[in-house]
């Protein structure tokens, strides 16, 4: 099975599977960016086009040009049971995509060539989605939850505690999509006896499941292989010396930041976007932190 991710002709073997959009799942409503110039520019910003408008023009002028331009990977949860899930809400709308999901089992998707624009995170000064490339990742949020759904509501919460681990109780419409036969998602961590977790989120209470083990792996060889494919997204996480703990709400200078940061860090809901809170509380930063460390420390 391939395990590229690719853009503009390079690709980097991030050594886990990576579902091409020819594929799979082919992002519906890609832009141009305007920061690029080997596309036609009409594509900016306008109506979704069929695939076949989307040409990118000297392949290796432009990914030189891109490389200069993108320095952030913002991830995402998707608030759905999957990516099959997540696709479908996408299709559905006549602006929204991303560059990668992440299903949960840990199957990456990649939707499109980084090259394009996907409008996943506009950030608070509306230019995000112009320095980023985007992961939705499969996890319900707070929708888990009986007593705070909003969007898939239902009388007892969608995850079980099973011989000592949560696992999500998920639709077979939903089970049957996923690429590894018979999976189990089970939160990759738990919180008590209660097994979610709780934290303020740029104001809100976020009560969330883990995302599972297999995507935690999978998303940090995708961390990875952005960095070599675009290397002015650092690998480094939001991170506050003075208290040692990662910051979940909107960063001071969040259009500066050169790496791999949250939806949650870019945007609190000013110029009249919505306020977000993902990849949300029980994302597990410290662990990125610490393969990131590690890589850092090898190559000093």
């Amino acid at each position: 099975m391939n395990q590229n991710i690719v853009s503009c002709g390079h690709k980097i073997n991030i050594r886990t599977p990576v579902v091409l959009w020819n594929e799979g799942f082919a992002c519906p409503n890609k832009r141009g960016r305007s920061t690029c110039t080997h596309h036609d520019p009409k594509l900016n910003d306008a109506p979704s086009r069929k695939d076949s408008a989307y040409k990118i023009l000297k392949p290796e002028s432009a990914y030189q040009e891109l490389t200069q331009q993108v320095h952030q990977f913002v991830l995402h949860y998707d608030a759905c049971y999957s990516s099959y899930h997540c696709h479908q809400l996408m299709t559905e709308s006549s602006f929204k995509g991303s560059h990668f999901y992440l299903d949960l089992d840990g199957t990456l998707y990649q939707t499109c060539d980084l090259y394009w624009k996907t409008n996943t995170a506009p950030a608070d000064d509306r230019q995000g989605n112009e320095r980023a490339v985007h992961v939705e990742m499969a996890n319900l949020s707070w929708e888990a939850l009986a007593k705070d759904s909003e969007c898939l509501p239902s009388n007892k919460d969608k995850y079980r505690k099973k011989s000592g681990e949560w696992l999500l109780d998920l639709p077979k419409d939903y089970r049957e999509k996923i690429q590894t036969a018979g999976f189990k998602a089970a939160s990759s961590r738990a919180y008590g006896t209660r097994g979610y977790f709780s934290k303020k989120v740029n104001g809100r209470v976020v009560r969330m499941w883990d995302f599972t083990e297999e995507q935690y792996q999978a998303l940090i060889k995708l961390c990875i292989g952005i960095n070599q494919l675009l290397p002015r997204v650092k690998l480094q996480v939001p991170y506050d010396k003075n208290s040692g703990r990662h910051p979940l709400d909107r960063l001071k200078n969040y259009s500066k930041f050169s790496g791999i940061l949250g939806h949650a860090h870019v945007q609190k809901g000013a110029n009249g976007l919505e306020c977000k809170y993902d990849p949300g509380s029980a994302f597990n930063w410290a662990r990125l932190k610490k393969v990131f460390d590690q890589i850092d420390a090898k190559l000093s």
